[in-house]
């Protein structure tokens, strides 16, 4: 038992710096351009300085500066509610937003791929009373195994539904899958079990969809 409880943790501290260096490196790269903008603007601003000079490319520059700077910010609130949801062991909450705010931060892995990640979700899901941490821990250990088999200018669906009495969430690889042997899983199944027992829901396979499904939270 101690042993398992160790190997959770060191692969909760796996999943925790993948996911802050995928965002520092977007976060990165946001600034990078943010740079290269303002030192573009001013050059031109060096090169014309006359009073009748077109204004228009600095518009458009400094229409580029604010659409980085507003991503940086949707990054960082991301990254501060996922931060928070480790601080809430139990609690009710959105799926839905969850698992957005997952899919946010894992972007980058799945560019790197040249796999598109698409959203699938159903409006107005019920909330299910779980810990969301220990759910996106899950996710992002399905999707990663799962993009390791998948070939590149394929795709994933996160796709959200209502069955019966629980909430589901299907990880759908689509596209064509890689011939030679890949890497080795994020985490090992056991690993998996061991999460969605701590859900209290159950993980089956269709295919090569894998379903989470979970309990509706009481009214």
């Amino acid at each position: 038992m101690e042993k398992n409880n160790d190997d959770l943790r060191f692969q909760e501290l796996r999943f925790i710096g993948k996911i802050l260096a995928g965002f520092t490196h977007e976060i990165k790269n946001h600034l990078a351009i943010v740079k290269e903008s303002i030192g573009l603007m001013s050059d031109m601003m060096q090169i014309r300085k006359t009073p009748d000079a077109d204004f228009s490319p600095y518009l458009q520059i400094i229409r580029s500066i604010e659409e980085q700077i507003e991503k940086t910010i949707v990054h960082f609130r991301y990254l501060n509610r996922f931060a928070h949801r480790m601080d809430i062991p139990l609690s009710s909450f959105n799926i839905n937003e969850s698992l957005e705010e997952l899919l946010a931060l894992v972007q980058r892995f799945a560019a790197q791929k040249r796999i598109s990640m698409k959203e699938e979700f159903k409006k107005d899901i019920p909330s299910i009373s779980s810990n969301p941490a220990i759910l996106q821990f899950l996710v992002f250990s399905l999707l990663e195994d799962k993009m390791t088999k998948l070939d590149k200018d394929g795709s994933m669906i996160v796709k959200t539904e209502v069955i019966d009495s629980s909430v589901a969430i299907r990880i759908i690889p689509e596209g064509d899958l890689l011939e030679t042997e890949t890497e080795q899983s994020f985490c090992p199944p056991e690993i998996h079990n061991h999460l969605i027992n701590m859900l209290q829901g159950t993980i089956s396979t269709q295919g090569e969809q894998t379903i989470i499904t979970l309990p509706i939270a009481a009214a």
